[in-house]
């Protein structure tokens, strides 16, 4: 009967220890390399903090990004996360975003595909898909550059654990300044260029 009772007491915390959030897979070639730095990490999100304020604001959270340095290039992992987060989505529609007639299958879940415009000049492309509903993520990046020290970069959702506490960031578009960022460089290098004949 005691035994009873302590397994009672425990249930409750037992959805606590589930694992929850996106499961990515990250590879950075930098030029000149044939191989790819790697890592693999899991998105989850944050809650929103509150402020001392006697009216309180709904305030979004943010995201939490934990590597699993079991796998991956060894000492690459910060670096290859730093890099990661400006090209993450988790939001909500933008007006940058369509819906496409398709989905993708992740396990049991059947997930309706989403495109993103791309800037001009960027050599990238990008998929994104509805984890919840109004709520998009990124599930493919791949893109290459022709200045920096970065060559090429894929960035691809492996698997997703339980959504239901996932929410929109307040950086969760972080990834449309990303690819702006990048659109005004190239124009600056395509401005920049001098043809001698």
């Amino acid at each position: 009967m005691r035994r009873f009772w302590i397994l009672v007491l425990l249930l409750p915390s037992w959805p606590v220890c589930a694992q929850e959030g996106l499961r990515y897979r990250m590879q950075l070639w930098m030029h000149g390399d044939s191989q790819p730095l790697e890592t693999r990490f899991r998105l989850q999100s944050t809650a929103g903090t509150r402020s001392h304020n006697r009216v309180q604001k709904p305030r979004m959270g943010g995201w939490n990004l934990e590597v699993d340095r079991s796998q991956g290039t060894p000492y690459a992992q910060a670096m290859l996360l730093a890099r990661a987060e400006r090209l993450l989505y988790l939001a909500g529609p933008a007006p940058q975003t369509r819906l496409e007639p398709i989905s993708l299958r992740f396990g049991n879940r059947s997930l309706p595909v989403w495109s993103l415009e791309m800037p001009k000049g960027i050599q990238a492309s990008t998929v994104l898909v509805e984890v919840a509903p109004s709520l998009l993520a990124l599930c493919d990046f791949s893109a290459r550059f022709t200045r920096g020290d970065v060559d090429r970069v894929e960035l691809h959702l492996e698997g997703l654990d339980s959504t239901a506490r996932l929410a929109p960031a307040e950086d969760g578009t972080t990834l449309l300044s990303t690819l702006q960022s990048l659109a005004r460089e190239a124009q600056k290098d395509s401005e920049t260029t001098v043809t001698v004949q």
